[in-house]
C-alpha cells in the first residue's frame, strides 16, 4: 500500500478500517514529496484543522550507501465520509 503512496492524486480516496468495523473515507488533497532535510515535521504532524490523515513513506532516490531512501512522500487527506459497522 505505501509503495504506491507516491502515485496517489488529489480527489483519490483512501479507506481506512477501524476497529470497531466502521470504515473511514478519506480524499487526498495532494501529494507532495520532500528530501529528509526538508521534511516539514510541524505541517505534516501538526493538526489540519480538519478531519485529517496524513500518510508518510519513504521515496525519492535510494541511497545504496546509507541504505536509506532521500526523500519523504506525504500524502495529505480530509475525512469525507463514514461507513458505520456492518454498513
Amino acid at each position: 500500500m505505501f509503495f504506491k503512496l507516491r502515485s496517489l492524486k488529489a480527489g483519490d480516496t483512501v479507506d481506512v478500517s477501524l476497529t470497531s468495523g466502521a470504515v473511514a473515507h478519506f480524499a487526498v488533497r495532494s501529494v507532495a514529496t520532500y528530501t529528509k532535510a526538508q521534511f516539514p515535521a510541524s505541517k505534516v504532524y501538526a493538526s489540519q484543522g480538519y478531519a485529517a490523515l496524513q500518510l508518510v513513506t519513504c521515496g525519492g532516490n535510494f541511497d545504496k550507501a546509507t541504505g536509506h531512501y532521500e526523500s519523504n512522500v506525504v500524502a495529505y487527506t480530509s475525512l469525507v465520509a463514514t461507513t458505520p459497522a456492518g454498513g
